[in-house]
């Protein structure tokens, strides 16, 4: 059996635009990954809400990935795969080019974590992979949802750059790359978090691209 982390923000936990719900098993994406996946792999969600990639969050505490990760991926050991999808809370910040350079942190941290963390077993006993997933695009209407100026006032085209910089992270670390926006779009509700087909579109191409890591 292969086990696979995601490990990512509210568009990972499975957000309802516009209620703050939850999506069940079975809609949320990384359960339908898993689902098509089968019994031959077992999925992690490690979503949170506000998640960023390396920005500490002054109003709310234990939201930045860079110092979570080496606790999911030691609580999650062994594991033949780690999936990043964070980078829409970034923008709350800076732009995309800076979201990228906190995703190129976290590979690295994967990529070396068994040198870093002596653990009893290696985190990645058969070498770390990592798929990186860049988010979708903002909504026209962010500023009628969000109270931070920078997204508010960029986010959208900034947006439209993650792919482009991702990719180019991915290639360079030897990570696998995934662009979300080609499949989910963001709901009217609050123009940042997917809609519930979004979730089964993103979750099917995310399992086709994991089982083409493995095949």
């Amino acid at each position: 059996m292969r086990t696979i982390l995601i490990f990512g923000d509210s568009n990972v936990w499975g957000y309802v635009g516009g209620s703050g719900a939850r999506y069940p098993v079975g809609v949320r994406w990384p359960t339908v990954a898993a689902a098509q996946l089968g019994r031959e792999y077992h999925v992690i969600e490690d979503g949170m809400c506000g998640r960023t990639s390396v920005y500490a969050d002054p109003l709310h505490e234990r939201r930045c990935g860079v110092e979570a990760l080496d606790y999911a991926l030691i609580s999650a050991t062994p594991l033949d795969l780690l999936v990043l999808m964070l980078g829409t809370n970034d923008l709350k910040y800076a732009g995309a080019d800076r979201s990228a350079q906190g995703i190129d942190r976290l590979i690295g941290m994967a990529q070396d974590v068994d040198t870093r963390c002596r653990t009893i077993s290696p985190v990645f006993p058969n070498g770390a992979k990592v798929l990186v997933i860049s988010p979708i695009h903002i909504g026209s209407a962010i500023a009628e949802y969000e109270e931070w100026p920078f997204i508010c006032r960029f986010g959208i085209q900034e947006s439209l750059k993650f792919s482009e910089y991702y990719r180019e992270v991915a290639e360079r670390r030897g990570a696998y790359f995934l662009d979300a926006a080609q499949y989910a779009e963001p709901c009217r509700e609050d123009s940042e978090h997917m809609t519930a087909s979004g979730h089964q579109a993103l979750g099917k191409a995310a399992a086709a691209k994991i089982l083409e890591i493995f095949s």
